[in-house]
């Protein structure tokens, strides 16, 4: 019977460790991916890509 306390213990600790590190580490996940999202933006390729597309200011700067 003691050794079956021990057992539970050791597994509900175990589980609540990985349950926290989920609840705490998911958000940065998430912020990471949109970041990389955002990051594709400012590629080279994608900068050249929107200068083309917009028409020139007219002020001489680009």
């Amino acid at each position: 019977m003691e050794d079956t306390n021990w057992t539970f213990v050791i597994i509900a600790t175990t589980v609540g460790f990985f349950a926290l590190a989920f609840i705490l580490l998911y958000p940065v996940y998430r912020f990471m991916r949109k970041e990389e999202d955002l990051e594709k933006n400012w590629t080279k390729d994608a900068i050249a890509k929107r200068q083309r597309r917009e028409p020139p200011s007219g002020d001489g700067a680009g």
